[in-house]
């Protein structure tokens, strides 16, 4: 029982470091999530941009981007992600005149 003070200190120098290096890689790892949400929410918004400059009565926009981030601490990663976007531009006015052209009538 003498040495129990001793022991406890012994025991505080092996876990802390791991317990350091484990809460230092899970904030790393949420910073590459939250960059992979940042590059999908930038990749949305300029496929929209796109489709709304397009002239094309329909049309399919695809585009992909990478976001890759190093992830140290207790494991040395090199973690990648491929976001691929779709979207699609349909042109209702041109759609409404097309159809007129056949002679197709619209019903309200």
């Amino acid at each position: 029982m003498k040495n129990r003070r001793g022991d406890e200190i012994v025991e505080a120098a092996m876990v802390l470091p791991v317990l350091i290096l484990t809460v230092l890689s899970l904030i790393l790892l949420l910073i590459y999530f939250f960059s992979c949400l940042s590059a999908q929410v930038e990749l949305h918004g300029q496929m929209a941009e796109e489709s709304i400059a397009s002239e094309k009565t329909f049309d399919i926009i695809k585009k992909k981007t990478e976001t890759s981030s190093k992830v140290g601490g207790a494991v040395d990663l090199i973690l990648k992600k491929e976001t691929e976007g779709r979207i699609y531009v349909v042109s209702g006015a041109d759609i409404i005149r097309a159809g007129e052209l056949i002679g197709f009538e619209y019903e309200e």
